[in-house]
């Protein structure tokens, strides 16, 4: 048996599909694509197939992970090369490497999520600068990251729940053309950027607008800085 994180990209149409019914489209293109799936045992076998972390409807991502148990070895190019050959459009591949440990779900602590800075200030006139447009957005960031605490009511698994999620969101950053959110994401907290995108924007954030670009997990057991899982 051999692990492989395969990285893809979701867009297109399958942003608007929910996470099982893409977990049965990226089965699809393994099935067509012939690869030496393993499958697992017992009266109803599936693909070893796992997502390193669902990603919200409505929205795409940049590089995303999921992980393949294939029987045999099989060259890291011709994985790509394969699943992209046979993948629906919005799908593609872009790495591929055989892995031992943990599966990335278990590993996944951060995550960024991206949308254009113009929705950050949507009245801004033509009368105003760009630097000062970009100077107002930096402040608008600065000032959420300035709060202690930042207390919503969240949805947990007791019910609603009043939440400070200020812990959760770990650095806002601003350029001329992007706001990138890096917000604590995986199996032990998970912070929705749709949260975090309203209260920067002043009004309820569009999934649509927002691209998941990177998903982190800590360089060791011993060390917490954040790496991408492709590493």
């Amino acid at each position: 048996m051999v692990k492989v994180r395969l990285q893809f990209s979701k867009g297109g149409g399958l942003r608007f599909i929910g996470h099982l019914d893409f977990l049965k489209v990226f089965q699809q293109a393994l099935g067509r694509s012939k690869l030496p799936v393993a499958y697992s045992q017992g009266f109803n076998p599936h693909m070893q197939l796992s997502f390193a972390l669902p990603l919200p409807l409505g929205m795409t991502s940049q590089h995303d992970y999921a992980d393949l148990t294939l029987d045999v070895h099989v060259p890291e190019g011709e994985i790509i090369a394969r699943l992209n050959a046979h993948a629906p459009g919005g799908l593609v591949v872009s790495g591929a490497r055989e892995f031992t440990g943990p599966g990335a779900a278990a590993l996944v602590m951060a995550a960024d999520y991206v949308f254009p800075v113009e929705l950050m200030l949507p009245d801004i006139t033509d009368m105003e600068s760009p630097a000062a447009s970009l100077a107002m957005c930096e402040e608008i960031a600065q000032t959420l990251l300035a709060r202690e605490s930042i207390v919503i009511p969240k949805k947990t698994k007791s019910g609603i729940k009043d939440t400070d999620i200020r812990p959760d969101i770990l650095d806002i950053s601003v350029s001329p053309q992007h706001v990138t959110m890096r917000l604590a994401a995986g199996s032990a907290r998970f912070l929705n950027p749709l949260i975090v995108a309203g209260l920067l924007q002043g009004r309820d954030a569009c999934p649509a607008s927002i691209t998941r670009v990177e998903l982190y997990h800590h360089a060791s057991k011993t060390d917490t800085a954040l790496v991408p899982l492709a590493n």
